[in-house]
């Protein structure tokens, strides 16, 4: 009896050593993937517009329109946009290649995106990247593995007020 109580009890801790290690070394993979960021920006974007917000980065490629509206919480706006997982290396596979109408700042968009149009201009050109915590964090997402920082190209083909 003696011997079954301290088998529960070094199972318990076992576990509980785990989900400590495990949200380390996922606090560890996102400060990683910030890193990289940071780094694949600086070194390949350092002459562009970046517009920073809580671990987004907006990187301005093309914005000819002067004077347009900016998208705002609750507008829909028509996009072009392709997904990339983003690596050490920077960008890395394809995972996904649309078009639509969505609505942003609601939840239809995943949070990364959905902060990140937040102030893009009708007719802008842009990059939008982050770590895992403002993408699908700990679960895997079709193509895209758990704990993977994504980076996205979009284009703002129409914005609908709201």
């Amino acid at each position: 009896m003696m011997y079954r109580r301290l088998l529960i009890l070094l199972t318990a801790l076992a576990a509980a050593f785990a989900a400590v290690s495990c949200e380390t070394e996922v606090r560890e993979a996102i400060i990683n993937q910030d890193k990289w960021i940071d780094d694949y920006l600086q070194a390949n974007f350092a002459d562009r517009e970046v517009v920073r917000d809580r671990g987004i980065s907006r990187v301005v490629l093309v914005d000819t329109l002067v004077g347009v509206p900016a998208i705002e919480k609750g507008d829909s706006t028509y996009l072009y946009l392709a997904g990339y997982t983003f690596g050490q290396g920077g960008p890395g596979n394809r995972f996904a290649l649309d078009s639509g109408m969505f609505r942003v700042g609601n939840g239809d968009l995943i949070q990364g995106l959905d902060r990140g149009l937040i102030g893009a201009h009708l007719g802008q050109e842009a990059i939008i990247v982050f770590s895992s915590e403002n993408g699908y964090g700990n679960q895997q997402v079709g193509l895209v593995p758990e704990n993977t920082a994504l980076l996205f190209d979009v284009l703002v083909a129409a914005i609908k007020k709201n």
